[in-house]
């Protein structure tokens, strides 16, 4: 069903916060044509057990996925496309909390002590709406059987990495301590879910199929109202009146997000992750292009190449996925 093998031969990465592997598996009603037996996903070595139950997992005519790289927008686009399927339940977004309106698949992998996701969202009520971090090729394989609808977001590389580094230090998910080794070890696909690229560029080739709506964080950022004018569109919801959408849009923003304790997973990353940093943040500046305050001009050089590196393999610049930063 899938393989796996170690990073690294020899010593392993004094910088890695537990046993990680490399998980890849065969593609079958993937359209995109491609060797997806060696498309490999750094994950930790609990996915031994835990990526069966992902790969099988039993989906729903009417479900919806999320999938994305980490800290591309993720919780943002879960709160917007729920709100749409739920007919702006905003009462009920206030007093439930997202990780149970909805669940994130993989998360037992990856905090043992958590409960088990997929058993809990077999109990949801239809339509569910649900979250993987998986690439293609790991993620449920009735999604393709099926045609299941998935929401893909991507969000530009640097600003990636950067917020990866606070999310992964902060909740110890990653043992080292500066910036430089964090840039080192993801480009070395040694942080969780890497290869980035290929994650990205995957999605971004298949954006033309009907059941897959591809966007960028940073159209998010540019005009989320005319994302939400076309998820409307793609989840079969009416479109929005102006006083629905203005609603949305300020219940959506950054600061109401990052304020508003069912969304803002922060608290329950902590009770989960009990080694976790006391100042950690799960929301911390939502800005395009906040790379820029902390990458040294020699690590964003150091991004840009190994990404002209990869993306020129494929004829394209990072430039035709997210246009100009």
């Amino acid at each position: 069903m899938f393989k796996s093998r170690c990073k690294t031969e020899g010593a392993p990465n004094p910088r890695r916060a537990f046993e990680m592997k490399q998980y890849a598996a065969a593609g079958p009603n993937i359209p995109l044509q491609k060797d997806w037996s060696e498309t490999w996903c750094t994950l930790p070595q609990p996915f031994d057990t835990v990526l069966g139950e992902v790969l099988n997992y039993e989906v729903r005519p009417d479900d919806v996925f999320i999938v994305t790289f980490i800290k591309c927008g993720t919780t943002w686009m879960q709160e917007t496309a729920w709100l749409l399927l739920n007919n702006l339940d905003f009462a009920k977004s206030k007093e439930l909390p997202q990780t149970q309106r909805s669940p994130f698949l993989d998360f037992h992998g990856i905090v043992t002590t958590a409960p088990n996701v997929v058993e809990y969202s077999k109990t949801l009520t239809s339509p569910r709406l649900l979250k993987t971090h998986m690439p293609a090729n790991l993620v449920p394989r009735q999604i393709w059987q099926q045609k299941t609808k998935v929401i893909y977001v991507a969000r530009n590389c640097k600003d990636v990495v950067v917020s990866s580094y606070h999310f992964a230090k902060n909740l110890r998910l990653w043992a080292g301590d500066n910036i430089e080794d964090f840039v080192t070890d993801f480009l070395n696909d040694e942080i969780l879910y890497c290869n980035y690229w290929s994650h990205i560029v995957d999605f971004w080739k298949m954006r033309n199929e009907e059941h897959i709506f591809f966007v960028t964080y940073e159209e998010m950022k540019r005009n989320l109202g005319g994302v939400v004018q076309r998820l409307c569109d793609f989840l079969g919801r009416p479109q929005l009146s102006e006083e629905e959408l203005q609603k949305t849009l300020d219940h959506l923003s950054f600061n109401k997000m990052k304020d508003n304790d069912k969304a803002n997973i922060t608290t329950v990353l902590k009770q989960h992750i009990t080694t976790a940093n006391d100042d950690f943040q799960f929301m911390r500046r939502g800005i395009v292009g906040s790379f820029k305050d902390e990458l040294t001009p020699e690590l964003q050089a150091k991004i840009d190449n190994w990404s002209r590196d990869f993306l020129a393999k494929h004829g394209l610049t990072e430039e035709d996925i997210f246009g100009k930063l």
